[in-house]
């Protein structure tokens, strides 16, 4: 019996030793964390002129008609350089695409619209 309650005082005294090192280096690591510079969010980058560039909202950016089907397209800043436009396709009052886009990110937001609008053309036309 002695010899268990010994072992049991090795294991307190060893869960006791962990907590405190484990406290300890929570602690260095929270307080390194908070010297550095803080981190910046995963949040899309805007480019540097903002007002350049209104037209990066959830609104839709071009609202075109083509073969009956009318395009909505929305373009998105992902970084400093990098956009991407999306596009929802409508039909007789009904979305029939939502959210298509050709894989690609374009250097700048028209470049981006461009290609969004030339993509759901070719959807209307094979898919009309």
């Amino acid at each position: 019996m002695a010899e268990s309650g010994s072992k049991a005082c090795w294991f307190g005294l060893g869960v006791l030793l962990g907590a405190a090192v484990g406290g300890a280096l929570a602690r260095s690591a929270r307080t390194a964390a908070d010297q550095r510079e803080p981190r910046q969010s995963d949040a899309p980058l805007l480019p540097a002129d903002v007002t350049a560039d209104q037209v990066l909202t959830d609104a839709a950016t071009d609202v075109l008609e083509y073969r009956g089907f009318v395009i909505h397209v929305f373009c998105h800043a992902l970084g400093m350089g990098r956009f991407k436009a999306l596009c929802d396709i409508w039909e007789a009052g009904a979305v029939v695409l939502e959210g298509g886009a050709p894989p690609i990110t374009h250097a700048t937001p028209e470049e981006a619209r461009a290609a969004a609008i030339a993509w759901a053309q070719q959807w209307v036309q094979r898919n009309a």
